[in-house]
C-alpha cells in the first residue's frame, strides 16, 4: 500500500478549467506526494537534515535520523515528528566507522520492512581558508568525513535498496561547485566528489531501480533570515577574520537573485519530492536550491 501525504501537506496546483473551442478541460487536482511502504534514512540532523526529516515524517514516512554528536537536537526532532503523528527514531552514527554505517542501513530495512530512501545531509564544520593557507591534513580530514562518509553510506545502501525493489539516494551538496567563492574550498572540494559519486551511482544503478540525485544549496537558514540581518550581524563582528567574513557575505549576497536567504523547509520540500513516487523518472539530476545564485 502506498503512503500518501496528508491533505494539509499536499502540493497544491489548482486552477480554473480551461476552454479550448468546444472542449472544456477539467481543472487539474492538487498534486500529492506518495511514497512506498518502508522507511527513509536521513544522515545528519542539522538545518537541512532536520527539515527533510520533518517533511518526510509529516508525509507519513517512518524516519530514521542519525547524528554524530548532537543527541539533544536529534531527540528533539524525533519528539517533534512523533507529536505530529509520525514515526521516528534517532541513532548515533560516525560515518568513519564502516561497520556501523552498514549496520544502521540494514537495521532500517529490517525494522520497517523496507528502506526506500536515503538522504545524505552531513558534513563537518567548514573553516574559511584559501587553498594556499589550507594544511593538507585539514583537507584530508574533510575528504574522509564528507566524501568518503557519503561513499560509505551509498555503498552500503545500494544492495539494501535493490533487495527492496529500488529506491532513492539524495545528497545535499553546494552551489560553490558552480560558482567559486574564495575561502570556501573545504566545502566545495569534498562536495564535488560527492556530486560525482551521485552521477556514477545514477548511471550504474538505474537498471536496479535506484535513483540518485544531488541538491546544491546556497545560503539556507543559519544566523540571519534576511540580508539586513546578515549585515548587522557581520558589522558587529570583531577580530582578525571579521573583514574577510564581511567581504565573503557581501559577495554571496550579490550572487543571490531572489534577494534573500533560503529556508531549510524549502530544501526539505525538494528532498521529499526526490524521495517520492512522483520523482520516479528523475535520476542523475542536480536540482539547486540557491535562489538563483549560480545563474
Amino acid at each position: 500500500m502506498k503512503r500518501q501525504a496528508p491533505a494539509s501537506q499536499r502540493l497544491r496546483g489548482r486552477r480554473a478549467g480551461v476552454s479550448r473551442g468546444d472542449v472544456t478541460l477539467p481543472s487539474p487536482a492538487g498534486v500529492a506526494l506518495t511514497f512506498p511502504e518502508g522507511a527513509a534514512l536521513i544522515v545528519g540532523c542539522g538545518n537541512i537534515g532536520g527539515a527533510a526529516a520533518l517533511r518526510l515524517g509529516e508525509a507519513g514516512v517512518p524516519v530514521v535520523l542519525t547524528y554524530r554528536g548532537n543527541a539533544r537536537r536529534a531527540r528533539a526532532l524525533v519528539r517533534q515528528i512523533q507529536a505530529r503523528g509520525g514515526q521516528a527514531r534517532a541513532h548515533q552514527l560516525d560515518l568513519l566507522q564502516d561497520a556501523a554505517v552498514g549496520r544502521v542501513v540494514r537495521d532500517c530495512a529490517r525494522d520497517f520492512g523496507r528502506l526506500h530512501s536515503v538522504v545524505y545531509a552531513a558534513g563537518p564544520p567548514i573553516p574559511f581558508l584559501r587553498v594556499r593557507d589550507m594544511p593538507p591534513r585539514t583537507l584530508e580530514r574533510h575528504l574522509l568525513a564528507d566524501s568518503l562518509g557519503c561513499f560509505r553510506l551509498f555503498h552500503h545502501a545500494i544492495p539494501v535498496l535493490e533487495r527492496g525493489g529500488g529506491g532513492s539516494l539524495t545528497a545535499i551538496v553546494t552551489m560553490a561547485n558552480y560558482r567559486a567563492i574564495d575561502t570556501d574550498g573545504l566545502s566545495a572540494i569534498p562536495k564535488a566528489a560527492v556530486e560525482s559519486l551521485v552521477r556514477q551511482v545514477a548511471a550504474e544503478e538505474a537498471a536496479a531501480g535506484i535513483r540518485a540525485n544531488a541538491v546544491p544549496i546556497g545560503w539556507v537558514g543559519g544566523f540571519a533570515s534576511s540580508f539586513a540581518e546578515a549585515r548587522a550581524y557581520t558589522a558587529a563582528m570583531t577580530g582578525p577574520e571579521a573583514p574577510a567574513t564581511r567581504a565573503l557575505m557581501e559577495r554571496l549576497m550579490s550572487f543571490i537573485r531572489m534577494g534573500r536567504p533560503g529556508t531549510a523547509q524549502e530544501v526539505g520540500n525538494i528532498v521529499a519530492f526526490l524521495a517520492s513516487e512522483q520523482a520516479s523518472y528523475v535520476t542523475g539530476c542536480v536540482i539547486a536550491a540557491d535562489g538563483g545564485a549560480i545563474l
